[in-house]
């Protein structure tokens, strides 16, 4: 029996560890996908890393949602400061936490109609 209390209490530690903060805003059910890109910064010993990541559709489409992928699983946040969900552009402020890298994979949907 506490065995299995010390294999579950070992799990969940894992779980948390490998926990890292994905952006999704939107749907991406039954959307057409328009962008793809990668986002990576190398880190800076006890620096904060502040980017911006803008994207402008150049067909006008617009913007039905949005994920950015934390790829390195750190402790970054992501926040639209411009455009986003129903607009045809979008800026993303990407922020890292101290000493950290930002490695991100940021999707982005439109509707799937020509």
């Amino acid at each position: 029996m506490k065995f299995l209390f010390i294999l579950v209490c070992v799990l969940l530690l894992c779980v948390c560890i490998n926990e890292g903060k994905d952006f999704i805003i939107g749907s991406k059910a039954n959307n057409l996908l328009i962008s793809t890109q990668k986002v990576k910064y190398r880190s800076l010993p006890l620096i904060r890393r502040d980017k911006d990541y803008t994207y402008i559709d150049s067909k006008e489409r617009i913007i039905k949602g949005i994920i950015a992928r934390d790829l390195s699983r750190t402790d970054t946040e992501v926040t639209v400061t411009a455009g986003g969900i129903g607009a045809t552009n979008v800026t993303l402020h990407l922020q890292s936490g101290r000493g950290e890298e930002l490695n991100y994979l940021i999707l982005i949907f439109s509707n799937n109609i020509k």
